[in-house]
């Protein structure tokens, strides 16, 4: 491979192979595997920076990001800051920084002084979506995503000085919900999701774009057919560089599900199996996976979150593309409509249906259900109580 100017993602994906490759082997400088590392690793560097355009952080920025790396909370930093409540006043960036906490920083944490003397970017303005008063700081804590002593201005300075968090929040969809939504929650559902899917490094190099496509999804309904399909999709989506992320949802919201990008620009899927049956679990992967496909990044879209899914209305015209795309993946439209369990639904049909597509039953009663607004036709067909125990990992309410 002859090096060249980087000019596809293709192509930054095979450089960055064989960066790791020779990087691995650490090589000395002056050998021909030396000069080539650094050629490449050159290359790559050029090219991120006309591809991914992140915001050098500020100092608070900087400071978090160190916290985090090194497991410290603020407590552990309080006296590089001069105490309890100047370490709380920086992160909150209610004070700057002074020489002295600079030079401190730098000599314990290694935080490049460059970093530090940028000037401080006010405290974040938070969204009109996002009410403070609805952190429910107590519950996170009980979940293990944040320490029990963390304030709710530190937790959204956490979240929101995350590299392309406030990108998140400007250029995403939630569809479904009603005014009743706590959007506060759905935000803070959707950056958990985001934060775990990035702590999954080796599954997002894994990912090309051509990993995501019809044959790709095809392959994945019939995963369904198995009794161990949900756990057999999650393994199957991240070989192919797509995080899987099972999250269940915060109070006063609905969400059944999400696709948004990682950080990293890789696709994300998350979610919650609010609805503990298989044809809810199946309907709704497919439906993220279809948005991811087709809509992230279209018209600057960052993430699409969805609540209620089966019980929505589609009258979002983007919501009524995907749920007939989604469904034509698992049963075509042609093969439907002249099926026995479209014309004249039973048990038996429904069974023969799933078992001529080789999919659950379930998918099949469950487009029964939704197609005819009746949710409690074929309640023992829908695999109610099948899929959580799958994944004994999650912390379940």
């Amino acid at each position: 491979m002859e090096p060249r100017i980087v000019k596809t993602e293709e192509q930054y994906r095979r450089y960055l192979d064989e960066v790791a490759r020779l990087a691995a082997n650490d090589p000395d400088a002056d050998t021909d595997d030396g000069a080539r590392l650094e050629l490449l690793a050159k290359l790559v560097e050029d090219y991120e920076k006309t591809r991914f355009h992140f915001a050098p952080p500020d100092p608070v920025e900087a400071i978090l990001f160190r916290m985090e790396q090194q497991g410290l909370r603020q407590k552990d930093i309080a006296d590089v800051l001069g105490g309890k409540n100047r370490a709380s006043e920086v992160l909150a960036r209610k004070r700057p920084l002074t020489l002295s906490m600079i030079r401190a920083l730098h000599e314990r944490l290694a935080i490049p002084s460059d970093s530090l003397i940028r000037e401080s970017a006010a405290t974040y303005a938070v969204s009109e979506d996002i009410s403070v008063a609805d952190v429910p700081v107590a519950l996170l804590a009980k979940r293990g995503w944040i320490d029990s002593d963390v304030s709710v201005q530190d937790l959204l300075n956490r979240f929101l000085a995350r590299e392309g968090s406030t990108v998140l929040t400007r250029h995403a969809t939630i569809l479904g919900a009603n005014a009743r939504a706590n959007r506060t929650h759905i935000w803070l559902w959707l950056w958990r999701v985001r934060e775990v899917a990035q702590s999954r490094t080796a599954i997002y190099r894994r990912f090309r774009q051509e990993n995501l496509n019809e044959n790709a999804l095809q392959y994945l309904a019939k995963l369904s057919w198995m009794a161990q399909g949900p756990r057999l999709a999650k393994e199957f989506l991240e070989e192919r560089g797509i995080a899987l992320v099972i999250e269940p949802h915060l109070p006063s919201t609905y969400l059944d599900g999400a696709a948004l990008l990682g950080r990293s620009g890789t696709p994300v899927i998350g979610l919650t199996i609010r609805e503990d049956r298989l044809d809810n679990f199946w309907f709704t992967l497919m439906h993220e996976l279809v948005h991811a496909w087709k809509h992230l990044n279209n018209g600057n879209r960052h993430a699409i979150a969805d609540e209620n899914i089966e019980k929505s209305d589609q009258t979002d015209a983007l919501d009524r593309e995907t749920h007939e795309h989604a469904a034509e993946i698992f049963i075509p439209r042609s093969v439907w409509r002249r099926s026995e369990a479209f014309r004249k639904p039973s048990a038996k049909a429904i069974n023969a249906l799933a078992a001529e597509l080789q999919i659950s039953p379930a998918i099949v009663a469950g487009r029964v259900r939704r197609e005819r607004r009746n949710f409690s036709l074929f309640s023992g067909l829908v695999g109610v109580r099948q899929v959580r125990h799958l994944f004994p990992d999650v912390k379940w309410s």
